[in-house]
């Protein structure tokens, strides 16, 4: 994905791995990072995340999960699970559109995360 803030940034996907108290390998978390053509400079993703439009949102987490279903065989093989950050836009498309939902469900393997920064968290059971 490519985003023009002052500069024309592309985005670059990279698996976190995660692992249990014992160093097994339980998945990866795809982590995005936003840099300048040339790849000399790197802007924070949360910056970037913050200026996207609703449909860029959508076009991020689209590619994201390209790239996880392009894996799903290395995924099923090894009973891996692979997280993916959720962005309110996001749920918000997935929850209105069954469609979207839905597709979801084919790839069990694939879990949504959301961070300590989503909209009214802290909120709890209060939150409606």
């Amino acid at each position: 994905m490519k985003i023009f803030l002052e500069n024309l940034y592309h985005s670059d996907c990279y698996f976190l791995p995660i692992r249990d108290n014992q160093q097994v390998l339980v998945g990866v978390e795809l982590i995005t990072h936003f840099s300048s053509e040339d790849g000399t400079v790197r802007i924070p993703t949360s910056r970037v995340i913050a200026q996207l439009t609703e449909e860029q949102h959508w076009q991020l987490f689209s590619e994201q999960l390209e790239l996880l279903k392009s894996c799903q065989h290395f995924f099923i093989q090894h009973k891996l699970f692979a997280w993916l950050n959720l962005t309110p836009q996001v749920a918000t498309l997935l929850l209105e559109r069954d469609n979207y939902a839905g597709e979801l469900l084919k790839y069990p393997f694939i879990e949504l995360l959301i961070n300590e920064n989503y909209p009214h968290l802290n909120e709890g059971k209060d939150n409606r």
